[in-house]
């Protein structure tokens, strides 16, 4: 297999709790916790897991909107700094926020929204008009939008203006947060297929963060589950979701509606996700886990490789000493 186009390791990136007249830092909230991943190129890499999973803190520390404390991230081989990047790299990972109504300057032209990195790189060839034109054409708008505000479009629409923002640059690297799930499910399926179209056109990799595990599915290559700032399992889209290894995975899934599945197979799990300011000792997910044994409380788990599949779990640790 040829080297990745995004490799992480060891990531961690944890927030300050501050008290007291002098701000001292009395402990923190982990946000992520030693995760480690790789991005192909061309491939899309799905994040899923539930709210407060670090999820968004994963995208925004790759784009360099935060800070980690450890770990490293290499893009096609080089290091991509933790704080101001050199503008060729920074150029190579570009990012689609959630909500499109927050992250368009509601006092920018579409023309200058779609414009002004190009600008401020020196990266203009042509007219910005015709710039802007083609970029909103590869998103299936018309040059009807260049001289308006973004508060003039639906949300499908300005969706796709963020989309076309993020392609100006022409990244290899695209961060999707949540980018379909403020959208009506019959848009959602539109952008789907128009992120998909552009991955195909200009050999993009994408990194795909949801919630929602049939759109990860749709659209993703492979998947990574995590837990409390935690990757707890890995691997082919297929497999992980229509086979899921970790206790975790597997209530996840099992919460997914489906046609035909009786209410028996469900594995609702019991308990809130635990503050990540507190983390519990050993394997992290033991609390709620049907499966927990007496080291799931003391002792991390190890990450096992089944199959095309990579768990953290200790019942594998365990099937494994047993053999």
């Amino acid at each position: 297999m040829s080297a990745p186009l995004l490799e992480v390791k060891g990531l961690t990136t944890w927030y300050p709790i501050r008290r007291g007249v002098w701000s001292r830092t009395v402990r923190h909230v982990q946000a992520l916790t030693d995760v480690s991943l790789a991005i192909q190129e061309g491939e899309t890499l799905g994040i899923v897991g539930e709210s407060g999973c670090g999820k968004t803190t994963l995208g925004r520390t790759l784009v360099g909107l935060e800070r980690p404390m450890a770990g490293a991230m290499l893009l096609r081989g080089a290091v991509l700094p933790a704080g101001i990047r050199p503008a060729a790299l920074q150029r190579q990972v570009q990012m689609i926020f959630q909500d499109p109504a927050a992250a368009l300057n509601p006092r920018l032209t579409v023309l200058d929204l779609l414009t002004e990195a190009l600008a401020y790189h020196g990266l203009l060839t042509e007219s910005r008009e015709a710039t802007a034109l083609q970029l909103l054409r590869d998103v299936g708008l018309d040059g009807a939008a260049l001289h308006r505000y973004p508060f003039e479009f639906s949300g499908g629409q300005r969706q796709r203006i963020s989309v076309a923002r993020a392609l100006a640059l022409r990244p290899s690297l695209i961060i999707c947060d949540e980018a379909v799930s403020a959208l009506d499910v019959s848009v959602q399926a539109q952008v789907l297929n128009l992120l998909m179209d552009l991955k195909e056109k200009y050999r993009l990799s994408y990194l795909f963060i949801s919630h929602d595990i049939n759109v990860v599915r749709f659209i993703a290559d492979r998947v990574a589950v995590m837990y409390l700032g935690r990757i707890v399992e890995e691997g082919p889209t297929e497999d992980v979701i229509g086979s899921p290894a970790h206790p975790y995975t597997q209530a996840l899934i099992s919460a997914v509606p489906a046609v035909g599945r009786e209410a028996s197979a469900r594995r609702p799990l019991g308990g809130e996700l635990p503050s990540p300011s507190r983390p519990p000792a050993g394997c992290p997910f033991h609390p709620r886990c049907p499966s927990a044994m007496e080291i799931c409380k003391t002792a991390a788990p190890p990450t096992i490789s089944k199959g095309a599949q990579k768990v953290s779990c200790h019942l594998y640790s365990r099937d494994l000493s047993s053999q």
